[in-house]
């Protein structure tokens, strides 16, 4: 093969490592919710309110997240600062999500207990899903691209060099 037909994919896999790096921090927020609502409810999460990761456990995991994304790179102080504030607005642009999927869950639930099965009401469910799924899509890729704008291209060859595609 040339050197012309692996450029595309070299971005592609730079592309991917930034994609499952931002998504790793959403879903490890989204996890944690989950295992506290878990703790706090018992497993079904039905037990009480949804309270979800408040904002300082919120903002100690970007602070991690980001702290080994700075180490792994050799980030300067001023990019650390830079992905902390990118992260840190992600975060809060997906605690709404947060709540609003608690309460799809419950509308589900509800739906499903009712003596007849509503179709059309669960299908209206999972198109308003499918649409909140693509709003945060949109915000994860804007972070995304935020980030690799902040990183320098060696930096994020350090990150590719950890993730074989």
């Amino acid at each position: 093969m040339s050197d012309e037909t692996n450029a595309p994919r070299k971005g592609f896999g730079y592309l991917a490592i930034f994609v499952t790096l931002v998504l790793g921090l959403v879903i490890g927020g989204v996890a944690t919710t989950a295992a506290a609502m878990r703790h706090m409810h018992g497993w079904g999460g039905h037990g009480g309110g949804h309270r979800g990761m408040d904002g300082k456990h919120a903002q100690e995991h970007v602070q991690r997240m980001v702290g080994f994304l700075a180490w792994k790179v050799d980030a300067t102080a001023e990019q650390k600062q830079k992905l902390t504030a990118i992260a840190e607005n992600m975060a809060k642009e997906i605690e709404p999500v947060h709540q609003k999927i608690f309460a799809a869950h419950k509308r589900a639930h509800e739906l499903l207990l009712q003596p007849t099965t509503d179709r059309a009401a669960l299908e209206t469910l999972r198109a308003e899903q499918i649409v909140l799924a693509d709003d945060v899509s949109k915000k994860l890729v804007q972070a995304l691209a935020d980030a690799a704008d902040v990183l320098t291209p060696d930096q994020r060859t350090k990150l590719a060099a950890d993730w074989d595609f």
